[in-house]
């Protein structure tokens, strides 16, 4: 999908620095209209970082949506991605199986090396890192996803915070991310639009490997759904 210039107008908002001189963020990854995809998966942070040359910015988003793009641009990122980001993209290659196409993203999209970054960056990188978790908030209204799984215990616990006033969790007590990978969606949100969006969580995709046994619960939770 060659990215359209309105489009690229509203990616480049969610690309750079303030002063709009350097990539920062990587509001998320998806592979071709992330209008027709139906499912976020979200991790706490975006890692790995994708070193982005000057001048670079229009290469990168069409990255964003363009998979050949990406590994012919970023390879040498994608090799060093961790075991999350690598399970993610196997996870993405599971639901393209029934017919689904998957928006990758994080609850905050400004870039990091590694995940002990995040606490330096938002005691010490405070204006960048607040913008992250604004990407975040926009690119979800502007997608309005049906369904949300947030991976791992500080995704789910960071969205629990940042959307407490719009979430319908639909039992409280259980908190313990296994437990409620196996229950099914654990909390319903609604958009200003009124639409509604389901929210799931699992355990790292770190543990999503190719036959994906160990996930095998949430798989026909989410099945279900679909």
């Amino acid at each position: 999908m060659p990215i359209s210039v309105g489009f690229y107008k509203k990616i480049y908002q969610w690309l750079m620095d303030a002063q709009g001189q350097t990539v920062k963020f990587r509001p998320f990854l998806t592979k071709g209209n992330p209008y027709k995809s139906r499912i976020f998966l979200v991790s706490a942070n975006a890692v790995p970082q994708f070193h982005v040359e000057d001048d670079g910015e229009k290469i990168f988003a069409e990255a964003l949506i363009n998979r050949a793009y990406l590994e012919g641009e970023y390879l040498d990122e994608l090799k060093l991605a961790p075991r999350e980001f690598q399970g993610s993209l196997q996870f993405e290659a599971w639901l393209e199986k029934l017919g689904e196409s998957l928006i990758y993203t994080a609850l905050n999209a400004y870039q990091l090396d590694t995940l002990d970054d995040a606490k330096w960056a938002k005691q010490e990188d405070i204006e960048n890192y607040t913008r992250g978790e604004e990407i975040f908030h926009e690119v979800l209204e502007e997608f309005q996803p049906e369904i949300l799984i947030l991976q791992g215990t500080t995704a789910f616990n960071q969205f629990k915070k940042q959307f407490a006033e719009n979430l319908v969790i639909y039992n409280p007590a259980i908190t313990k991310v296994q437990l409620l990978e196996e229950a099914g969606p654990f909390a319903e949100m609604h958009f200003a639009s009124g639409k509604k969006m389901l929210v799931f969580v699992t355990r790292s995709m770190s543990y999503f490997g190719q036959d994906s046994e160990k996930f095998k619960k949430f798989k026909e939770n989410l099945i279900k759904i679909l």
